[in-house]
C-alpha cells in the first residue's frame, strides 16, 4: 500500500487534513514531510505543505484506526496516481478558497493533467509561476507513488503556448549563434523545458547544445558545431576525434 499524501498551508494544516480525511485523532498520526511549503511574495507563488501518513504496517494508533475508521483508506485499496493527482488538487482548491477540477490522461510524453473550473486562471498569474509551482508539487508526488514518467500540467493552453515560444526562442539563439559565431544561453530551464531546446535544434547544422549550470540554475547552451562542449577536448585534440 502506498502511504496517502494530504496537503496544507503549512504542515500542521496538512496533518488536520489528513486528520479528517481519515478520521483518525492529529495526534495519532505518523507521518513524513515531503514539502514544508512556502508563503511566496505578495500572496502568489507559494508553494503547500505536504505530508505522507504513514499506515503501512501499523498494528495500533494511525494504522488500526485507518484499517477501521470511517472513510478512512484500507490497507488493500490502492491508491493510484490518477486517483491521488486529481483529489489533491480539488483538495487544494478547497483549502485556498479556489473552484477547480483536474483531468488526468496518458501521453506519449507522460501524464498530463488539465486544470479547469472558474478558478483556473489563477495559476497564470506572474508568468505562469504558480503553475509552475503547483507542477513541481504533483511531479514530486508523483515520483513519491513510484510513476516514473513525467508529469506535465496544462491551464488554458499555458503550456502549449510556453512550448511553442521556447521552440521560436532556441530557433532564434540558433540564428544568432551562425551569424555571429558566439555562444548564446538560455535562461534558467527545468528538465521537460531543456529537452525542448534539445530537441528543436538536433537538426539544425551547424549548431550544438549542451546543458551547463546546476539544480534550479541549469541552462541550455547553443554554440557553433566546431565548439567544444564543458569537459570536452578541443576538435582535433590528440587522441581524440575532430
Amino acid at each position: 500500500m502506498k502511504d496517502p499524501v494530504f496537503s496544507g498551508r503549512d504542515v500542521a494544516d496538512a496533518v488536520q487534513v489528513a486528520s479528517r480525511s481519515l478520521g483518525l485523532p492529529a495526534e495519532t498520526l505518523r507521518y513524513v514531510v515531503l514539502e514544508r511549503g512556502s508563503a511566496g511574495g505578495l500572496g502568489v507563488g507559494g508553494t503547500p505543505a505536504m505530508i505522507a501518513v504513514l499506515l503501512e504496517g501499523a498494528g495500533g494508533g494511525a494504522g488500526a484506526g485507518a484499517r477501521g475508521g470511517r472513510g478512512a483508506l484500507r490497507p488493500e485499496e490502492p491508491r493510484r496516481p490518477r486517483a491521488l493527482l486529481t483529489s489533491l488538487v480539488r483538495d487544494l482548491g478547497r483549502a485556498a478558497g479556489l473552484e477547480l477540477t483536474a483531468d488526468l490522461e496518458e501521453t506519449e510524453e507522460g501524464l498530463l493533467l488539465r486544470l479547469g473550473g472558474a478558478d483556473r486562471d489563477f495559476f497564470l498569474e506572474e508568468d505562469g509561476e504558480v503553475l509552475k509551482a503547483l507542477e513541481h508539487v504533483l511531479h514530486k508526488v508523483a515520483q513519491s507513488e513510484n510513476e516514473p514518467r513525467r508529469l506535465i500540467v496544462e491551464c488554458e493552453g499555458y503550456r502549449t503556448r510556453r512550448d511553442d515560444a521556447l521552440r521560436r526562442r532556441a530557433l532564434l539563439l540558433a540564428e544568432q549563434v551562425l551569424a555571429d559565431g558566439r555562444a548564446q544561453r538560455t535562461e534558467p530551464l527545468n528538465s521537460y523545458e531543456r529537452r525542448i531546446v534539445h530537441v528543436t535544434l538536433a537538426e539544425v547544422q551547424g549548431v550544438k547544445t549542451f546543458s551547463v549550470g546546476e539544480g534550479a540554475d541549469r541552462r541550455v547552451t547553443v554554440a557553433p558545431a566546431d565548439a567544444a562542449a564543458p569537459g570536452e577536448p578541443p576538435p582535433g585534440a590528440s587522441g581524440e576525434p575532430a
